[in-house]
């Protein structure tokens, strides 16, 4: 099967950070695509990344869809908690993170605008909702331990793309429960092989 992603992307990499964990990357070929180009968009209409082809030809969109159909073919308890609640809980925490990513990209898409079409008002918004998102991570980050649950995953990938692209300043500042974790799983497998390329 392939991912159709960019290696810079966010929600590619959470997929990617999954399937190392569940321990099924080799059946994955990562398929870097512009996703602006109308050969993708016969892939996924909306033209976003990723895109998951799987080996009957059906295309899976969506990052949360693909992270759980990847996970099922693999170690799936590694990334979904098997107890119902804790699974609420992981799925939670991957919507937070996922909600941090989107407002992330917001602000990545509108500095890209000349400087006079700019909203700076939009800006704010965007990196307040980032910085409360982390906060609230922080507060529970203490608690994330050796798991590799999706939700954990999700802030992993999230938290990496803000500093890869300097989104929001000082992220980590007054946030040591978050700032600690990131440091103890920064030589892990699952961050280590999925980092996006360092001249991207």
């Amino acid at each position: 099967m392939k991912l159709y992603t960019s290696l810079t992307s966010p929600f590619g990499r959470k997929c990617r950070m999954v399937a190392h964990v569940a321990g099924i990357a080799n059946r994955v070929e990562v398929t870097e695509i512009d996703y602006k180009a109308e050969a993708y968009r016969k892939l996924n209409p909306l033209g976003k990344v990723p895109a998951l082809a799987r080996d009957d030809d059906t295309v899976l969109i969506d990052s949360p869809l693909i992270s759980a159909y990847l996970a099922s073919l693999g170690d799936e308890a590694a990334v979904y908690p098997e107890n119902p609640e804790a699974r609420w809980q992981a799925l939670c925490l991957e919507a937070l993170a996922d909600g941090i990513t989107d407002a992330g990209i917001l602000i990545f898409m509108e500095n890209k605008r000349r400087e006079e079409h700019r909203s700076q008002g939009w800006i704010d918004a965007q990196a307040s909702k980032i910085n409360h998102g982390l906060d609230a991570i922080d507060a529970v980050a203490g608690e994330f331990g050796d798991s590799t649950q999706i939700g954990i995953l999700a802030v992993a990938a999230a938290v990496g793309w803000l500093e890869f692209r300097s989104v929001v300043p000082d992220i980590r500042t007054n946030r040591p429960h978050l700032s600690a974790w990131l440091d103890r799983v920064a030589t892990e497998d699952f961050m280590t092989a999925t980092a996006p390329p360092p001249d991207a």
